[in-house]
């Protein structure tokens, strides 16, 4: 949500947004993305009646029976052209209009993710069950063909979801292309999204893949269960575009902005810096070791460039010698700390803790 704002503001003014985001706790942060970005439009009486786990799977089955009932190559492919619009809507959360935009060019099958285009462009994975499910039938010329020319006529897919709703014995008006991308927002939120991850998995406001860097792995990694970023055995993982880089006495700093807001320092050599290429504006993935995270209380100060965030717990566990603690950010994002099994703070799941790092336990990778 801090990306507009840190490319509107000087230097001197991100730093106070950045302390000012730090102060604030997660339900302040989110009260304050709520009014700031506000979401879609309130719902009609009919919509607001959320489609269940069975109904939308009873609309499935409807649209699959409907391919079966084709009695000729061209009425096969404009049912598939409806089945196929109809799962767009349903799992790739998009608009209508978004959906009959489609070109048979915006189907990425090694990723399973669709590429929407407009201001900026994202890209939506897709649940991997029905990626495979559209790959099997990828050798039907009927669902290539209707793959290369989805309809254009939006009357005639809303008469569909109407007529699918009388066969399945729906409320008037219930299935509908906003009902089932309202639908799918309550489904990932479910699942542990963070509103800001579902505003940008449906291209709401400005939590849009185009601004912000990391977005689109992260929806994949959370939707998909597919991790693109580097592997290593650094517990804490944060992709992000760099917002500053410059020389620090012999060293360089280097200011990193994730998808969720947080602004993370990393301290390196000028070496490092020119062998990564870094300058502002690319992306990056930032490393951090859980020994080498901190716990607010546990005794530690942070110095002046370290990370500070807040999370909630979500799990702690310790033996003889060690006590690993799980945090989860706001926006989601899993965090490990490993300390010495140390009493203070006391720390059970639920509650909401402060942590920092060192600028200097910051090791950066080039995406």
């Amino acid at each position: 949500m801090l990306t507009y704002f840190f490319m509107k503001s000087g230097p001197r003014d991100r730093e106070r947004l950045e302390n000012l985001w730090r102060s604030l706790s997660l339900q302040d942060r989110e009260w304050l993305r709520r009014r700031l970005l506000p979401g879609e439009e309130e719902p009609s009486d009919a919509a607001r009646h959320p489609l269940s786990v069975a109904e939308c799977r009873a609309a499935e089955l409807w649209f699959e029976e409907q391919c079966g009932q084709a009695r000729t190559p061209r009425d096969r492919q404009a049912r598939l052209r409806l089945w196929c619009l109809f799962l767009l809507l349903r799992y790739g959360g998009l608009r209508l209009v978004e959906a009959l935009s489609l070109r048979a060019d915006d189907w990425d099958w090694t990723r399973g993710c669709l590429r929407v285009r407009g201001t900026p462009e994202r890209l939506v994975p897709l649940p991997l069950p029905l990626v495979r499910s559209l790959r099997e039938r990828l050798t039907d010329p009927a669902f290539l063909g209707a793959l290369a020319s989805l309809t254009r006529d939006s009357s005639l897919v809303r008469r569909s979801l109407a007529q699918c709703g009388r066969a399945c014995g729906f409320p008037a008006g219930l299935l509908s292309a906003r009902s089932l991308r309202r639908n799918r927002a309550q489904e990932l939120r479910r699942h542990g999204l963070s509103p800001a991850l579902v505003d940008a998995f449906l291209g709401r406001g400005r939590q849009q893949a185009g601004l912000l860097p990391g977005t689109a792995g992260l929806l994949r990694q959370r939707i998909q269960g597919v991790d693109d970023s580097p592997r290593s055995s650094a517990r804490n993982t944060f992709a992000g575009r760099v917002l500053h880089c410059g020389a620090c006495g012999l060293a360089c700093r280097v200011e990193l902005l994730t998808p969720g807001g947080l602004l993370l320092t990393a301290i390196i050599t000028e070496t490092s810096r020119r062998q990564l290429d870094i300058r502002e504006g690319c992306r990056l993935t930032a490393h951090v070791k859980a020994p080498q995270m901190h716990l607010a209380g546990d005794g530690s100060q942070p110095p002046p460039e370290a990370t500070q965030f807040c999370g909630v717990v979500e799990q702690v566990r310790s033996d003889e010698r060690w006590r690993e603690v799980l945090l989860r950010l706001a926006d989601g994002t899993p965090v490990c700390i490993l300390q010495e099994n140390n009493p203070l703070p006391a720390l059970a799941p639920g509650m909401e803790t402060r942590a920092w790092f060192d600028a200097l336990s910051v090791v950066l990778a080039a995406r």
